[in-house]
């Protein structure tokens, strides 16, 4: 039987002859919603008792994940902005009222899976060099995409796109993304297998200058949380990201007392082991919930691993607006993830040695980043919870 395609203008919808896709009842649609600005929509995907939805104007983010109707992914502080006003290099977001340049990405985090880089995926930077301040997690999460080929097999969905990251401290020209020379061309694809619903987050890196360049690039996945849910992770090592002493149940949820106050907690783990991965060569974590569901994460081996867990900060002064004082987040933080990346996330060398560092791409010269996410329930969880324990206890 031949497969289903399509190619979405994602920015235009009066430019697509059809707006969605049907192949054996798995749809793919384009959509516009009424709270999103004008030139912003999404994609959604749908089989049966599974639903993606995609950002097309945020690097093709996974805005959300539906299992037999539950939201996976958690429930972003903050709905989405238009990335040709956006300005990521500005100082219009105040931490505890003090202006902070390299923090505007706060008010583009509202998505549940993103991909961070190129020249920065850590905190901000500034290079002297160029008299250039990289802002947190870089710009690749809020480069638009203005096109994307879908396909349907009976199989699978294959959803499949790419953007140009650029030099971007050119700023003679006006929208920011546009900026500069080319550096690196980025193509994803997101597979949603069918039978047995999975989704797979495939990320080509290539350098497409004529140098050679190191990329940085990072993940944040946030998942929603409940009241007791449990990351583990197999690790030989494991320490707080703020110095401090690790605090009991680090790998375990619990809702904020005050909502106001925004708690967050960073573990870095290093010499990862595998929890229930069939693929040795791949890294894996188990996100476990108090009603038997959970989601096995399987990733290539990073040299930064941190599992986060946040919770509250709805209409906290802690981020503000300059403009008008007022806070920047209507909505608690609550989520429980983990970001991965190609250096450390605070630029203090503190990775993990024993995983090669992130290797220096020739011209022309690619790499290709994996992630893959299994939903799983009663007996498959209660077997990789018990082989964690058992190989947790061994370790420790």
């Amino acid at each position: 039987m031949n497969n289903a395609r399509i190619h979405f203008n994602c920015r235009d919808l009066g430019a697509n002859r059809l707006l969605s896709i049907t192949k054996s009842a798995n749809i793919v649609s384009l959509v516009h919603r009424k709270e999103d600005p004008s030139t912003v929509n999404r994609i959604i995907a749908s089989i049966k008792d599974f639903k993606v939805e995609i950002l097309p104007s945020k690097g093709f983010s996974v805005g959300q994940i539906f299992v037999k109707g539950k939201p996976v992914l958690w429930n972003p502080p903050i709905g989405i902005c238009d990335p040709e006003t956006l300005d990521l290099f500005s100082d219009e977001i105040a931490i505890n009222g003090a202006p902070a340049p390299g923090f505007t990405f706060l008010k583009t985090f509202s998505s549940g899976i993103e991909f961070y880089g190129l020249r920065n995926w850590g905190m901000p930077r500034y290079d002297k060099q160029q008299d250039f301040l990289h802002p947190i997690h870089g710009e690749t999460s809020n480069i638009p995409v203005n096109f994307c080929d879908v396909e349907i097999s009976n199989d699978e969905i294959i959803l499949s796109t790419s953007f140009i990251y650029r030099d971007i401290t050119d700023k003679s020209t006006e929208i920011w993304f546009k900026r500069g020379r080319k550096l690196f061309e980025v193509n994803r694809q997101v597979i949603i297998r069918i039978d047995n619903p999975q989704l797979q987050l495939i990320d080509t890196i290539k350098n497409i200058s004529n140098e050679k360049l190191k990329p940085d690039w990072g993940y944040h996945i946030t998942f929603l949380p409940q009241n007791g849910s449990r990351l583990l992770t197999l690790s030989k090592s494991v320490e707080n990201r703020s110095g401090e002493k690790i605090p009991d149940n680090f790998d375990r949820w619990t809702p904020a007392e005050n909502s106001k106050l925004r708690e967050e907690t960073g573990i870095i783990h290093k010499k990862l082991l595998n929890i229930g991965s069939e693929d040795e060569s791949l890294n894996c974590a188990l996100l476990v919930h108090p009603d038997d569901t959970g989601i096995k994460i399987r990733f290539s081996p990073v040299p930064y691993f941190q599992t986060w867990l946040c919770k509250g900060g709805a209409f906290s002064n802690e981020f503000t607006r300059v403009s008008d004082g007022k806070p920047l987040f209507t909505k608690n933080w609550d989520g429980i993830g983990i970001e991965i990346g190609s250096s450390a996330l605070d630029h203090n060398g503190n990775t993990d040695p024993s995983v090669a560092e992130q290797r220096t791409l020739a011209p022309d010269q690619s790499q290709i980043n994996k992630i893959a996410f299994d939903f799983i329930y009663g007996d498959s969880i209660k077997a990789m919870t018990e082989d964690s324990r058992d190989n947790r206890n061994s370790i420790h």
